[in-house]
């Protein structure tokens, strides 16, 4: 599932049993020829090589390779979910975290990427000191904070996204209108039909109003998701400087405790998000970001 759309179909294509079995048939046979004199190598070769360009093409992007592949990875997904051992929630957790890191807009990614490298420094310190309880519980703190971090990123890019769609000024003009419509009705209450249409116009109203108190509280929202953002990453920069410098661990262990502690009110602000946003409570758990870093590097 972290493959390309596309990609991952044109790569089951490429490893379907049948495919690898024509594959190894051509690739004894095709030399078995040319060298009898059978066939000419300009002219097997580029025939061959239409054979494996055209089934990838047509097969890489039929919906028969596409149902098949959604198939295997829904039961994969189904026997992760079910499977309760600490090895597949940290799976889990990894792929979650591909999904929001490789869902943000490449300037956001950058930003991430760029905290991630600072906090490095954990990931040096976890190797000298593996054995450390102090190194384990700073490095998961720094963990659930990046996590945190990254979901604010993700937070912000979807309520960005929202903007683009709100058109502010739509919503003066439809007020506008519907009030005026609203008096150029009849006062005479015996109107039925006019009393329709003030029902509706005043529905139409009301909607417009909790429209713009939507876009209100989701400004409001924003600007403290940015105010978040810059905050954890000043204060992650901070302790990894810390740490870097060899200061007191518990003095960074407190702090980095301190820090993870305050994010709390941040999480519960980001569940309150979740139309936006799409986070559950299987978010709540941080994944093993540096450690993964480390392992990338290794």
């Amino acid at each position: 599932m972290s493959d390309e759309p596309v990609s991952r179909y044109i790569k089951a294509a490429v490893f379907h049993p049948l495919h690898i079995v024509a594959v190894m048939a051509c690739l004894i046979l095709a030399p078995a020829a040319i060298a009898t004199g059978m066939i000419a190598p300009w002219i097997i070769l580029p025939i061959l090589a239409a054979l494996e360009v055209g089934y990838i093409g047509f097969y890489g992007t039929s919906d028969r390779c596409k149902r098949m592949v959604e198939e295997k990875e829904a039961k994969k997904a189904k026997m992760l979910a079910s499977d309760n051992s600490p090895k597949a929630a940290a799976q889990r957790q990894k792929e979650r975290f591909d999904e929001l890191y490789k869902g943000l807009d490449p300037s956001l990614r950058k930003q991430f990427d760029e905290l991630r490298k600072r906090c490095d420094a954990f990931n040096e310190m976890s190797d000298q000191y593996s054995t450390s309880a102090v190194a384990r519980e700073q490095l998961s703190g720094v963990n659930k904070l990046l996590w945190v971090y990254l979901k604010l990123l993700h937070t912000k890019m979807k309520l960005d996204r929202f903007f683009e769609t709100m058109n502010t000024e739509e919503l003066d003009r439809q007020e506008r209108d519907a009030l005026r419509r609203l008096e150029d009705l009849p006062t005479d209450a015996l109107d039925p039909i006019a009393e329709k249409k003030r029902s509706s116009i005043e529905d139409t109203i009301q909607t417009v109003r909790a429209r713009r108190e939507n876009v209100k509280r989701a400004l409001e929202n924003r600007d403290f998701v940015i105010l978040e953002i810059d905050r954890i990453a000043v204060k992650l920069t901070g302790i990894c400087e810390m740490a870097i410098n060899r200061q007191d661990p518990g003095a960074i262990t407190q702090d980095v405790d301190g820090v993870a502690r305050s994010v709390e009110a941040t999480e519960q602000a980001i569940g309150e998000l979740n139309l936006f946003t799409g986070f559950t409570a299987v978010d709540d758990m941080a994944p093993d970001i540096l450690s993964e870093t480390r392992q990338k590097v290794r």
